[in-house]
């Protein structure tokens, strides 16, 4: 695979303070995570990462994808019903002191109502600006449009998929399952594939033609909408690690990706990865080479 063309001087912690900061947050290729915490079990179903929050961020992934259980008034966080034994405050504490390192950046989280809500006295919007107001240091960027890079610099911008009265980030509560999908109620206009149901591995090939026909359609639409493509996939007889990785009978959605990305570097959105780790992070990195693609 060709090198990334990110500035050699700049390291993965830091690479978007070499972007320009007049460009809008949604014309970027910005690499991201699902299911962003399942790295703390070790059922096969449930596990979608390796690396943990601090290592990812620190090695250039930029949208967070954050499943939350409201219980007691706090956040736990929950792949599924199945907690993941981190809770809210984790997750905005490590941001924060990453930002803080390194304000040149900036993480956009999409934030989930994941599981029903146990013994709780108020609303999960509530809630949520409680961690707001209780974790001052974590800067966030709550409005519901899109702005230049220079304006989000050293904030976390909220992708918010839970119901709140009032405007609260970008509201992507139309979400819909297994699906690809536009969002066009909202000031920034969203192109969304997620479908995640693979049953058998026979079926990675279907999930890639899903992820390879968003990023034939993204160069033409970054900058006007906000593309967001999840390469995650699971199933009873395909848990994810197989769905990403492969077996040895059909290959995974990560060695297609490498492939397509070698050979077309190009403006790609989100790209959501399962495992983002894999082979030293060189999808990340090939994914945040495409920012400088001609």
């Amino acid at each position: 695979m060709r090198p990334t063309l990110i500035d050699p001087t700049v390291s993965l912690a830091d690479w978007m303070s070499a972007i320009d900061g007049n460009r809008l947050l949604c014309a970027l290729t910005l690499p991201g995570s699902h299911d962003t915490c399942a790295y703390t079990v070790d059922d096969r179903l449930a596990r979608t990462q390796q690396a943990t929050l601090d290592d990812q961020l620190h090695h250039g992934v930029r949208v967070l994808d954050i499943r939350c259980r409201h219980e007691r008034d706090r956040f736990a966080i929950h792949h599924g019903g199945i907690p993941l034994g981190l809770t809210f405050d984790d997750v905005v504490r490590t941001c924060g002191q990453f930002l803080a390192r390194h304000p040149g950046e900036s993480i956009v989280m999409s934030v989930k109502d994941e599981w029903p809500a146990r013994d709780c006295t108020r609303t999960f919007a509530a809630t949520f600006e409680w961690y707001v107001a209780q974790y001052a240091d974590a800067r966030w960027h709550l409005a519901p449009e899109l702005l230049p890079l220079r304006a989000v610099r050293g904030s976390i911008v909220l992708l918010r998929r839970f119901t709140s009265e009032k405007p609260l980030g970008i509201d992507l509560t139309a979400w819909s399952d297994n699906a690809m999908f536009d969002i066009d109620n909202v000031p920034a206009p969203f192109t969304i594939q997620d479908e995640f149901r693979v049953p058998v591995p026979a079926s990675i090939a279907y999930k890639w033609h899903a992820i390879d026909s968003l990023l034939d359609l993204a160069p033409g639409l970054c900058g006007e909408r906000w593309v967001i493509n999840f390469c995650s996939g699971t199933g009873m007889a395909a848990p994810p690690v197989v769905v990403a990785l492969g077996d040895a009978q059909h290959r995974g959605i990560h060695e297609r990706l490498v492939e397509r990305l070698a050979a077309r570097s190009e403006p790609s959105g989100s790209v959501m990865l399962d495992f983002c780790d894999w082979k030293n992070w060189c999808l990340v990195r090939a994914l945040i080479g495409c920012n400088w693609s001609r």
